[in-house]
């Protein structure tokens, strides 16, 4: 054979060869899965007071730890809760911080206020006055 045709085969061959790599191989077929069910759209707090806690951990913080979206929470369930906690004068922070976790609870979770002590009630500390003893 003459050199002109070992090249051109030659040539003819590296053409051929990457028009075979340029070509795409067809995708792979693509095999669907089970539908999922959606989740649910309103996702209810636990029933039980413990486990709810355990989720909602800033039940427990004061309130300058609350964050702002915390703190509204807080006082529009203050003000809807039946009767009103947060009315007048009174501050939000304050009834917060004198609450107790399962008050808080109550509160956020159910809109239920919590108890009140009566306008009377004693200073924090004091005792009541034992009336003295009969002869």
């Amino acid at each position: 054979m003459t050199v002109q045709v070992r090249r051109r085969a030659a040539a003819s061959l590296a053409m051929a060869l990457a028009f075979g790599a340029c070509m795409q191989k067809p995708a792979p077929t693509v095999v669907a899965m089970e539908p999922r069910p959606n989740p649910p759209l309103v996702v209810r707090p636990p029933a039980n007071p413990r486990d709810r806690l355990r989720q909602n951990r800033w039940l427990a913080l004061f309130w300058e730890e609350l964050t702002l979206p915390q703190r509204r929470r807080v006082e529009t369930q203050l003000r809807r809760a039946k009767p009103p906690v947060v009315s007048g004068g009174a501050s939000a922070a304050v009834v917060w911080d004198g609450l107790g976790l399962d008050e808080r609870d109550r509160l956020v979770f159910s809109g239920i206020a919590p108890e009140r002590p009566a306008d009377d009630a004693l200073p924090a500390g004091a005792e009541p006055e034992t009336p003295p003893p009969k002869p």
